[in-house]
């Protein structure tokens, strides 16, 4: 769903007079981000020791204040490169921290949860995807490209497993598959987004299949331009016609 990418005026509406709230009481943005990785830690300790639900409530407020750091940099017209660095180090080391802490109580748990192997390979597939997700962003913003897409992002990331923890009991298993599938393939979106991105040679076979007024090429062409990109695809489309036409003939 991306929260934060659909949704992001909605919720900089809400969070942002708080935001300035917090910030009256000279409360740091970098004081939040730390105490939202003390809070994570201290719910995977609950977490690993069998107290899932306590764990769930405690992630709650750690989730707040990750939430809430950026809207009172804002508002203290404190944000620098090193907050964001920070915040970002945190948010990768918060993701690992509490999946890994699941994964010790599943796999310290001695057949007390049913299916525990199971769900422990679904944790640590959902794990390797969070922080895979992160790196590809990271690395496609790092050659100036755009990767801000996926069904899966943080914030929704934090939101399972919260609602898994506390319902454990109930939805433990559901929630883990979503995990783990859902970041599986939010990081195939996102390479194959970092991949439309970049200048690349469209097959003149597949251009000259899309062409015509026929049903089945108008679906043709959608497909292809979402799969090379509509940059991309428009582009070489241009180039076909251009070299297409009899000499000296302009459009």
């Amino acid at each position: 769903m991306a929260l934060r990418s659909n949704f992001s005026d909605g919720i900089n509406r809400i969070v942002g007079p708080i935001g300035v709230g917090i910030a009256r009481t000279g409360v740091t943005p970098n004081w939040l981000t730390t105490m939202g990785l003390v809070l994570t830690i201290l719910a995977a300790v609950l977490v690993g020791a069998g107290r899932p639900v306590v764990a769930g409530w405690v992630l709650v407020f750690g989730g707040l204040m990750d939430t809430f750091d950026g809207a009172v940099a804002r508002a203290r017209n404190a944000s620098t490169p090193f907050g964001g660095f920070y915040d970002s180090v945190t948010d990768r080391l918060a993701d690992g921290i509490i999946l890994g802490g699941v994964a010790w109580w599943l796999a310290e748990s001695g057949g007390a949860i049913p299916g525990a192997p199971r769900l422990l390979l679904l944790t640590v597939v959902a794990l390797v995807a969070a922080e895979v997700t992160s790196y590809v962003r990271a690395k496609a913003e790092a050659i100036d490209l755009t990767c801000s897409i996926g069904v899966l992002e943080r914030a929704e990331r934090a939101i399972l497993l919260i609602v898994g923890l506390v319902f454990h009991r109930w939805v433990l298993e559901p929630v883990l598959w979503v995990l783990a599938v859902g970041g599986v393939v939010t990081v195939v979106q996102r390479i194959h987004h970092v991949w439309c991105q970049i200048d690349r040679d469209v097959p003149e076979e597949l251009l000259v299949a899309t062409a015509g007024d026929r049903a089945w090429n108008r679906a043709f062409l959608a497909t292809a331009r979402r799969f090379y990109g509509a940059q991309n695809f428009d582009a070489a489309m241009d180039d076909l016609v251009a070299t297409s036409r009899p000499d000296g003939q302009s459009s």
